[in-house]
């Protein structure tokens, strides 16, 4: 059965509404690995084979524009900025909220961050996508009872989306790459 979301609004002064997890499904019995998972440096632990250094992600937020204008000359040269909104993250409380919470009082940024959708072919846990953010600085840490949400400011991204043929069999990947503080992508 796919996984179910539901849209959840977060308490606080941004009234921001995400995509999460749907944990209140009435057809789920018994235990279920995650579909969304995050990496945050080295500060999460989960037991997921293979990804033991990541945790389950509950629900995240992010969206890429290129805003462009005629200004410079006509609609055929436009100024052209790249631009990431806040990346908005959901994730359980446990020993690493601390750390989190450290790093932003402090302005330490977060070197590596990777959010992986998981999913299985043939009976085998595979990555379906990842999306990879460096250099990410924690501008909010908001606790909610036993889950913590970040806002954080994200300095590249990259977008890989693994492709699989009817057959289970991986046939490569597509790649979009973007350098926020440079303005460049691929």
């Amino acid at each position: 059965m796919p996984q179910n979301y539901t849209i959840t609004e977060i308490p606080g002064k941004s009234r921001l509404k995400l995509a999460t997890t749907d944990t209140q499904t009435v057809d789920d019995k018994g235990v279920k690995s995650p579909e969304w998972m995050i990496l945050m440096d080295d500060l999460l632990v989960s037991d997921v084979d293979g990804f033991n250094d990541h945790c389950e992600l509950f629900g995240w937020y992010g969206e890429s524009s290129r805003l462009t204008t005629g200004d410079v000359s006509n609609q055929l040269f436009t100024s052209a900025t790249l631009k990431h909104t806040d990346l908005t993250l959901l994730l359980p409380n446990g020993g690493h909220g601390a750390q989190l919470e450290s790093k932003m009082n402090l302005g330490i940024p977060i070197s590596n961050i990777e959010i992986v959708r998981l999913g299985n072919i043939k009976s085998t846990k595979v990555k379906l996508q990842t999306i990879a953010y460096t250099n990410c600085r924690i501008q909010t840490f908001q606790q909610q009872l036993d889950r913590i949400v970040l806002n954080l400011i994200v300095s590249s991204k990259t977008n890989t989306v693994f492709v699989y043929d009817n057959a289970g069999t991986n046939k490569g990947q597509m790649v979009s790459k973007v350098d926020y503080s440079k303005n460049t992508a691929e």
